[in-house]
């Protein structure tokens, strides 16, 4: 991270069109949109005209079944030959976009995005609500307090649900994730049933209210397995010092809580791609997605001005 004197004046930076961002933004909200789309399609079909329902478009069944169809030919049960397909796309997706398919496609993930957006948009036209986020925000946001420490360590459920989904599969030829799946929950919310998965759905989009993607931060074995995937993709938020303000801007953007203005390259496993803090960042030199060499680097687009 630079230091101030090491800062150009902000008058003599050029800032990032606005106009810009919005259209990227758009695309994003778009896309996903599109996404929840289809997937409502699915359930409306596997309930009235008995489709093959949405559970065919989850690519970590792919990867739960991966080691039973790799010794034995055969998927494990609720599990879909395309699943398989749309695991090797997600991979694919993250060796050339790194977290594209969590920041711009994944359905769950924008269903927690916009129940947080929302109840941020009602607690900034309410003043007392508004100032005690604020105090909050000191505290949680505070080095090494113990909000921080606290999130540091939930982040490695990832991992443990992870290594748990896919072994539990391997060894019993069973979903067992499924279980306790929220998204597994949500498409069979028509059902009414009440279960583990259920409640553990419920507890994200409480959560949602208060903290940015619980479920992708602490829990996703997808969002694992791309992480991991990822960190072979010449792709990443590059970071310029020389032209960094030192507004902290792109770190309130990031949905994750990464601290992008202490890396030079956003290599973390927690990256969604989603380019927020991109797009908030006022400097159009300091904040910019690039390809590892030989190719340059690529930055988004400053031509539109308002």
């Amino acid at each position: 991270m630079t230091t101030t004197d090491e800062r150009p004046p902000a008058a003599t930076v050029p800032r990032r069109s606005s106009t810009t961002a919005r259209r990227i933004r758009l695309a994003r909200y778009s896309v996903q949109a599109a996404v929840i789309g289809i997937i409502g399609w699915q359930i409306f079909q596997a309930f009235t005209a008995d489709g093959s329902g949405p559970e065919g478009l989850c690519p970590f069944g792919g990867f739960e079944t991966m080691w039973t169809w790799i010794t034995t030919g055969r998927t494990v049960r609720h599990v879909h030959p395309a699943n398989l397909a749309l695991a090797a796309a997600v991979l694919a997706m993250a060796v050339a976009g790194r977290g594209f398919f969590c920041g711009w496609i994944c359905p769950f993930g924008a269903i927690q995005g916009a129940i947080h957006k929302t109840t941020s948009m009602v607690v900034d036209r309410i003043p007392p609500l508004r100032r005690w986020r604020r105090r909050a925000h000191r505290v949680t946001a505070r080095p090494g307090g113990l909000a921080r420490r606290l999130d540091g360590i939930f982040r490695y459920g990832r991992w443990l649900v992870l290594v748990w989904a896919l072994g539990g599969a391997a060894m019993t030829g069973v979903m067992v994730f499924r279980d306790v799946d929220p998204w597994a929950a949500l498409i069979s919310v028509a059902e009414f049933e009440f279960s583990l998965a259920f409640t553990v759905l419920l507890v994200v989009l409480v959560l949602s209210l208060f903290v940015r993607r619980p479920f992708c931060r602490y829990a996703c074995p997808l969002g694992a397995v791309q992480g991991l995937v990822a960190k072979i993709s010449p792709v990443a938020i590059q970071r310029d010092a020389a032209s960094c303000l030192g507004c902290d801007l792109c770190n309130q953007a990031c949905p994750m809580n990464i601290p992008v203005n202490q890396r030079t390259r956003v290599t973390d496993s927690t990256c969604l791609g989603c380019l927020e803090c991109v797009l908030a960042c006022p400097s159009d030199q300091a904040l910019g997605v690039s390809v590892g060499l030989p190719l340059p680097a690529l930055r988004v687009p400053a031509n539109d001005r308002d």
